[in-house]
């Protein structure tokens, strides 16, 4: 058997692991909701019902982003924002109370389908970007004005619509770290990560979607970009890879650039595919690189032929767009054959 047999072994059985703990993690949030009737009498929410609905939320959360299921995982990190409310508020009306339950039926609803579909060998799909939305803006409204000036970690953000807290990016390094060291186990590669700017603080939700692009831009970079130690030795390479992330912020808005020194993107291969998906508008020669390169971050767009342990889905750098996009953000790509490319992400603060 070879290793790309082996891989797709390891990556069903991993799958069929996360989907019956995913199912489990769904029946229990029924189970909750269920005991919940929105008709029938007052609702009551205890801190201990709604710290141990977060803990299964958060820990879905994260088995999903390790999947490369980002879809699912933006869903439910989008229930664990209204229960991380619930755990901070003491006094929450009934109105809220009730919509913070149907919003996360909702998600529930949503991740089911979703979670059907895989099992059928389906694509996953984005539709659960707009239970995101709806779940942000429910929270930007309510929160308004309550949160304590004089709190630790919160600055004025989002046209002074509300105060947030702030984050830096010391956690993301150590993902985005401990990713690359699991990943170039797997691939038999070895990357080194720099990362500038760690001390940059931004609010949180900016933090987070920063933080889901450049953890699917390293996953990328490691299955698709930087090439075996055999290949580099050919080229006149390293042995080892390079990242490097660098974070800045400048008058009202924060920069993420993100770099490899991999292979580069083949152009020719992307326009070939996008050819054959029937998207194509204009003559080959007249797209622009970077026009080239935006068919990457439209949905079920992959240049991998072969489903691997980690990628290769068809889902990832859409997704990561659609998220990026709803903050207001932009990505922009440029990339040279054989020296690498480089993702630049940016979000304005006001």
């Amino acid at each position: 058997m070879n290793s790309l047999d082996t891989k797709n072994i390891n990556f069903d059985f991993l799958q069929d692991i996360f989907l019956e703990e995913a199912w489990k993690s769904v029946d229990k949030i029924d189970a909750f909701l269920d005991s919940k009737c929105l008709e029938e009498r007052e609702i009551m929410i205890t801190k201990e019902e709604s710290n141990q609905i977060f803990r299964i939320l958060h820990s879905f959360k994260g088995s999903a982003f390790m999947m490369g299921h980002q879809t699912i995982a933006e869903m439910i990190h989008g229930a664990e924002d209204l229960f991380s409310y619930l755990q901070e508020e003491d006094n929450i009306n009934q109105k809220d109370l009730q919509t913070i339950l149907r919003l996360t039926r909702t998600v529930s609803s949503c991740v089911k389908r979703e979670l059907k579909r895989m099992e059928t060998g389906e694509d996953v799909t984005d539709f659960g970007w707009a239970i995101v939305k709806r779940i942000k803006n429910f929270l930007e409204h309510i929160e308004g004005e309550e949160m304590d000036p004089n709190a630790e970690n919160m600055q004025y953000t989002r046209k002074g619509r509300k105060i947030i807290p702030f984050q830096n990016f010391d956690s993301l390094y150590q993902k985005a770290e401990r990713m690359i060291t699991i990943m170039g186990r797997e691939l038999d590669k070895t990357v080194h990560l720099q990362m500038i700017g760690k001390e940059t603080e931004v609010p949180k939700d900016i933090y987070e979607k920063i933080s889901m692009a450049v953890m699917q831009m390293v996953k990328n970079s490691m299955d698709h970009g930087i090439e075996s130690k055999e290949e580099r030795e050919k080229l006149g390479k390293s042995d080892i890879g390079r990242i490097r992330i660098e974070v800045k912020k400048v008058a009202q808005k924060v920069s993420v650039a993100f770099y490899d020194d991999g292979r580069g993107l083949d152009r020719e291969n992307i326009l070939n595919i996008a050819e054959k998906k029937g998207v194509l508008k204009k003559e080959r020669q007249c797209y622009t690189d970077q026009e080239v390169y935006n068919f990457l971050l439209k949905p079920g767009f992959t240049t991998k032929s072969m489903v691997s342990l980690f990628s290769g889905r068809g889902i990832g750098l859409d997704v990561v767009n659609a998220g990026v996009a709803a903050l207001g953000g932009s990505i922009e790509i440029e990339s040279r054959e054989h020296r690498g490319t480089t993702f630049l992400i940016e979000f304005p603060l006001v």
